[in-house]
């Protein structure tokens, strides 16, 4: 018997995490899709400041641009992805991306498996809970990147 139910999930409604000018709308979360699959609507300012470089072991991503462009770097490689871009990272694959334009950017994240929703939900009580940012104490960041199967490339 399916316990799925449909996903109806409109534009700028539902759970929303907003912090330095990025807003993250949940678009499916893990336990509506029986833990295959999430995703996200990711809101991005202009800014030249990025994720880190990191990778997955296990989790796949798709980026989809939806408004804007952006600037991905994977595996060593700069892609412009104007809207209407779809880029996959597979696992293990070293990736990070940023918003270089004018324009805010919209695009969507698809997980698999599901669950990196927690992830910035994680990181943004981190980030309450710390005095300044970046911590003091970076091991914090990187265990919780691991809790989450995200990890940074060796040096």
């Amino acid at each position: 018997m399916n316990t799925l139910h449909p996903i109806v999930s409109l534009p700028d409604q539902g759970p929303v995490l907003s912090a330095y000018g990025v807003n993250i709308y949940f678009k499916a979360k893990t336990e509506q899709t029986n833990g295959l699959w999430s995703m996200i609507e990711y809101h991005l300012p202009p800014s030249p400041i990025s994720p880190p470089p990191h990778y997955h072991k296990k989790m796949q991503e798709v980026f989809y641009v939806l408004e804007g462009a952006l600037q991905f770097t994977l595996d060593g490689q700069t892609i412009d992805a104007p809207k209407g871009t779809l880029v996959v990272v597979p696992p293990m694959a070293v990736h990070t991306f940023k918003n270089a334009l004018d324009a805010e950017a919209k695009f969507l994240i698809w997980f698999s498996p599901g669950g990196f929703e927690q992830y910035f939900l994680d990181m943004e009580e981190l980030v309450q809970n710390e005095p300044s940012w970046p911590p003091s104490d970076m091991g914090k960041v990187f265990a919780l990147m691991a809790r989450h199967d995200t990890y940074a490339p060796e040096r």
